[in-house]
């Protein structure tokens, strides 16, 4: 455990107990980072060089360390058994070629940590991709998902001394809009039609047998339409359809329903008409979105570009972002919105409550937060 803090008198022999240092002992071989002494930030007022002072080594203690091996979702708690959650200073060697990927974060150091951790990367950590939107299908494209953080740093005193990557996962792209759908009517010319659910005409006769109306209607072709007004002697009734343009029916002959002095309906077929009928035509699909950088579960894969929509009108998805970048949002439709892309990944990430220190000669992709 570290030495004894300032108060009491400091002997060379417990400096020499702290960082294992056979007899006999001298003052020249306790320099920080030249074997005995980590370089580490629990040591760090100890000199590299120069005159050395016993006051500079209190609180100063011998690092415990450890090497991670490659995987996947890695916890560094279980990398120091029994001395996490003690005051010791721990150093976490990530060595070239090793790699740390995950399922979201790659690496994670919990909040129950004691001590200071120097965690020395020459490898490479990386977070997951984020998952592209899905394509739109008669309405909007569907959003992407965040790429993973490389590192999520839950307690206080971790130092990150990067000569290696650290790259967040590239967000995903949005899914593209399904293209609108259209509308289109065309005239329909019938000639003579029989009484029907489909076609008819009928004159209204109220009590006493007095006329008040003729009514006409066509079901047919997607159209459904009323017709109303005359006279006895009208043959003819026109109206509008649901497309505005005008539709027709001529009178045909009679049923045969007889006179009668109560109210009634009399019947007629149809000579003939017109309507327009109308066809509705859907949209194509969106294009989908592309997924992100970073660790899909079996490997580490690029960013994607979307995919394009399909006709008519379908809208292209967005591409997926690079390590640590966000990815790009869907493409809109007329009819439709894109999928919203997703955040890139962090490097780093923490609680706001949480400080750590970067010092970094190699990559870094991705916000530090």
């Amino acid at each position: 455990m570290p030495i004894k803090s300032a108060g009491t008198f400091l002997r060379i022999s417990e400096i020499a107990s702290e960082f294992n240092d056979p007899a006999p002992h001298q003052m020249s071989e306790f320099y920080r980072g030249a074997g005995l002494v980590n370089d580490v930030a629990t040591n760090s007022a100890i000199p590299t060089s120069g005159a050395l002072r016993f006051g500079e080594f209190y609180g100063a203690g011998n690092a415990v360390s450890a090497a991670a091996t490659s995987g996947t979702n890695v916890d560094v708690a279980p990398l120091f058994p029994g001395t996490f959650t003690n005051t010791e200073a721990k150093i976490l060697t990530i060595a070239s070629p090793v790699q740390i990927t995950g399922n979201n974060v790659a690496l994670t150091v919990p909040s129950n940590m004691g001590g200071t951790l120097d965690i020395q990367n020459a490898g490479n950590v990386i977070g997951s991709r984020g998952n592209a939107g899905n394509a739109g299908s008669g309405g909007n494209g569907g959003n992407a998902n965040a790429g993973g953080a490389a590192i999520s740093v839950q307690s206080n005193g971790v130092t990150l001394n990067n000569s290696g990557t650290v790259s967040g996962g590239g967000g995903g792209g949005g899914g593209g809009a399904a293209g609108a759908s259209t509308q289109n009517s065309s005239q329909v010319n019938f000639g003579a039609q029989t009484f029907s659910t489909t076609f008819g005409w009928r004159q209204q006769f109220g009590s006493g047998g007095s006329f008040q109306n003729n009514t006409g209607f066509i079901n047919a072709g997607g159209s459904s339409l009323n017709f109303a007004g005359g006279t006895t002697s009208t043959t003819q009734l026109n109206t509008s359809s649901g497309t505005g343009a005008p539709a027709r029916i001529n009178r045909g002959n009679p049923l045969g329903d007889g006179p009668v002095t109560t109210a009634h309906n009399k019947r007629y077929n149809l000579a003939g008409g017109f309507y327009q009928q109308i066809t509705n035509t859907p949209g194509g699909n969106g294009g989908a979105g592309g997924n992100g950088y970073g660790w899909d579960g079996s490997s580490i894969v690029t960013a994607q570009s979307g995919s394009a929509g399909s006709s008519p009108g379908g809208a292209a998805g967005g591409a997926g972002g690079g390590a640590g970048a966000a990815g790009t949002a869907g493409s809109n439709s007329p009819g439709f919105s894109g999928g919203s892309a997703g955040a890139g990944g962090n490097s780093l990430t923490s609680p706001g409550s949480v400080n750590y220190s970067v010092t970094n000669s190699g990559t870094i992709n991705g916000t530090q937060g």
